[in-house]
């Protein structure tokens, strides 16, 4: 008897983890098969990012969101599937170039195929909600046509960027190293001269890789190597490029947000040199992105604005 309602037990118990089970892959299925929906932000907006060429201004109709790179929270098609939205690239000596913000089908969308028990539910939810659009995540612009344009810097919307920007100047930018070697970092004044009475020295980048560090707002002496690792596009070998030449620059770092510190080819010398790449606080902290993840995409834009194959093909 004992024996008999022990083993009714197990029987009962494995039912309910059948049950259990069941309910769970059906859970699953339901969610995944409306998953543009699930990835949507509640207040119905997305953010953009745009990668354009060095020392460019980036305008969102009309209002600048950034220079070399810029990103920006805007209406998605679902909050208003009308709004159309236009970029404007400037550079001294490039002819000016607009663009439309386009809208693409949602990656996740199309998970709603792979799982086709749930498709109907899946296509007809996104579909309807309006989730299945969405705005172009990553957008790169070229500058290609040269002519004797400048930037007006005095413009409304250079003139309130600044503002905002260096609104937050007392508050510390995390910064990535990227493309670089053996480097170092010291805070100076705008010469590249190490400070009176200063105890901070050179110092090195933290972190797992030693390619992040938290910096004041002012100049900053850089030193080092460029340094370039390329993959094949099955990732089974590998290019490394170390510069011969070591080389230094002077930054000027503003204080706030999020940037990186990109090496790069001087193309006269063939030295080793620095670019600046910022995103602003008034723009980084409206994102709903972490920190870390906004200095990646930036670091990750090193690439587009020091063209290694160009300067090769150059020299």
């Amino acid at each position: 008897m004992i024996f008999s309602i022990v083993l009714e037990d197990k029987r009962t118990s494995k039912m309910f983890q059948k049950i259990s089970v069941h309910l769970s892959i059906i859970a699953f299925l339901f969610s995944i098969n409306n998953c543009a929906t699930m990835n949507d932000r509640e207040d119905g907006m997305q953010v953009i990012f745009v990668k354009a060429p060095a020392d460019s201004h980036i305008y969102l109709d009309g209002e600048k969101i950034g220079e070399t790179f810029g990103a920006s929270l805007i209406d998605s098609p679902k909050k208003d599937p009308n709004k159309q939205y236009k970029l404007r690239i400037e550079k001294d000596g490039f002819e000016p170039k607009e663009i439309e913000v386009t809208k693409e089908i949602h990656m996740l969308f199309g998970w709603n195929l792979i799982f086709l028990v749930g498709a109907p539910i899946g296509f007809a939810v996104d579909y309807f909600s309006g989730s299945y659009l969405h705005y172009n995540r990553w957008v790169e612009v070229n500058l290609d046509q040269k002519s004797n344009f400048k930037v007006n810097l005095n413009s409304e919307s250079n003139q309130i960027y600044i503002q905002k920007r260096d609104a937050d100047q007392k508050l510390p930018v995390t910064v990535k190293f990227n493309k670089v070697e053996s480097v170092s970092y010291e805070k100076t004044d705008s010469k590249g001269n190490p400070l009176p009475n200063s105890s901070e020295g050179r110092k090195i980048p933290t972190g797992d890789y030693q390619d992040e560090a938290t910096l004041s707002q002012g100049y900053y002496k850089i030193l080092g190597f460029y340094y370039s690792k390329d993959f094949n596009s099955s990732y089974t070998n590998s290019v490394t490029r170390v510069a011969k030449l070591p080389g230094s620059k002077v930054l000027a770092i503003p204080g706030g947000g999020v940037g990186a510190i990109c090496g790069a080819m001087d193309e006269k010398t063939n030295r080793t040199t620095f670019y600046w790449i910022h995103l602003p606080e008034f723009i980084s902290k409206k994102l709903g992105e972490s920190i870390y993840m906004q200095s990646y995409y930036i670091a990750k834009h090193c690439e587009q604005v020091f063209d290694l194959k160009q300067y090769l093909s150059q020299s």
